[in-house]
C-alpha cells in the first residue's frame, strides 16, 4: 500500500480492511511498494507490524519493522494507487513468485487494465475509441457533442477532461491531451449528460454483486470522483447493476479477482476497478453494509 501516514482515516478502504483484520485478531503489517523486494529465489519485503485504529488523532502505532519472507504472510493484499506504471507492474512481477495467497492476483491486475478492459464488453459502454491518431481521434469525436479524454492509467479523475466536438480549439486541445499522456494512447467516450445525476460505484466480491454506492459530482464539474470533490450518497444495486456484473464475472473470476468496483453512468460500464478498489467507508455509513467484514469472511475462507 501507499505509506500508512498519507491515510485519509473517515475515507480510505485500506484502513477499513485492517481494522477488520486486526478486529479478527490477525497481526497487521504494511510495507509500501518501494519497500519489496527479491533475493536470491525469495521475495521479501521490509515490513512493519501495526495497530489500526479510526481515531484521527493517531490511526496506526508501530509495534516493529522486520525484513519478512512474503510468504511468511498468509494473505498479501495489494492495495497500491495508481498511476498503474512500470515501478507498479514490475511489483506485479515480484508478488507473483509469492507462494502465498495475494488478493488481488499480481496476474490479474495486469491483465485487467481499468479503463481499457471495458472495451471487452461494448455493448454494455458508451461508445469509446483509443488511440493516437490526432485525425482518427477527431473523426469520432465529430459523431458527438460532447466528448471525454482520458488518460488510461491514472486514477481518481486525474488526466479527465471534456471537450465540445464543434469547439474551434478542439483538434489543438485533442493534440496537446495525446501529446500529455507520452507513449500511451488515450481512451475518448461519447459524454453521458446523466452523469450530471451522478454514476455509481457497484462492489463486487468474487463476481457477484455486494452493494452499491452513488457519487455526486460538484457544481460545475462533470466528474464524481471523490478526490476531485464529488459527494458520496445512497446507492442501489439494480436490474442493470446486475447485468453489468453478470456480463463482467467471468472475466473477474479468470483472472482471481476477489474484489472489484465497477463504475457505471446510467446503465454504462466505465471501469472495471481492480487495483485498490475503495468506498468501502462511505457504503458503510449510508447502508450500513460490511464490505470489509464481508471481504475477510471470504478471504479466510479461502486460506482455509
Amino acid at each position: 500500500m501507499d505509506p500508512i501516514e498519507k491515510i485519509i482515516v473517515n475515507h480510505d478502504t485500506s484502513l477499513a480492511l485492517m481494522v477488520e483484520a486486526q478486529a479478527r485478531g490477525h497481526e497487521v503489517w504494511w510495507f509500501a511498494p518501494n519497500d519489496l523486494f527479491y533475493e536470491l529465489g525469495v521475495v521479501k519485503a521490509r515490513a512493519n507490524r501495526v495497530s489500526v485504529s479510526f481515531d484521527q488523532k493517531k490511526h496506526y502505532e508501530t509495534h516493529e519493522t522486520a525484513i519478512r519472507n512474503v510468504d511468511d504472510f498468509d494473505v498479501v493484499l495489494v492495495r497500491q494507487d495508481p498511476p498503474f506504471d512500470m515501478g507498479y507492474i514490475s511489483n506485479t512481477y515480484l508478488l507473483e513468485l509469492a507462494k502465498t495467497l495475494v488478493i488481488n492476483p499480481p496476474l490479474g491486475i495486469r491483465n485487467i487494465s481499468e479503463k481499457m478492459s471495458i472495451l471487452h464488453f461494448p455493448e454494455l459502454t458508451p461508445k469509446t475509441w483509443v488511440g493516437s491518431d490526432l485525425d482518427a481521434l477527431q473523426a469520432f469525436a465529430n459523431q458527438f457533442e460532447q466528448v471525454v479524454l482520458k488518460i488510461l492509467f491514472m486514477m481518481g479523475g486525474d488526466g479527465v477532461i471534456k471537450l465540445e466536438s464543434n469547439d474551434p480549439q478542439f483538434r489543438a486541445k485533442a493534440k496537446a491531451f495525446i501529446e500529455a499522456a507520452g507513449r500511451e494512447p488515450v481512451l475518448v467516450q461519447e459524454f453521458l449528460p446523466a452523469v450530471s445525476g451522478g454514476d455509481k460505484r457497484v462492489f463486487v466480491l468474487n463476481g457477484e454483486p455486494f452493494a452499491a454506492l452513488r457519487r455526486l459530482p460538484k457544481e460545475g464539474d462533470f466528474r464524481a470522483n471523490l478526490a476531485v470533490g464529488g459527494t458520496a450518497a445512497p446507492g442501489e444495486v439494480d436490474d442493470a447493476d446486475r447485468a453489468i456484473t453478470a456480463a463482467v464475472a467471468p472475466l473477474l473470476k479468470r483472472e482471481g479477482i476477489v474484489f472489484a468496483g465497477l463504475d457505471v453512468i446510467a446503465g454504462k460500464l466505465i471501469e472495471i476497478n481492480v487495483t485498490s478498489p475503495t468506498l468501502a467507508q462511505e457504503l458503510k455509513r449510508f447502508s450500513g453494509l460490511d464490505l470489509p467484514k464481508a471481504f475477510w469472511d471470504k478471504v479466510e475462507a479461502m486460506v482455509a
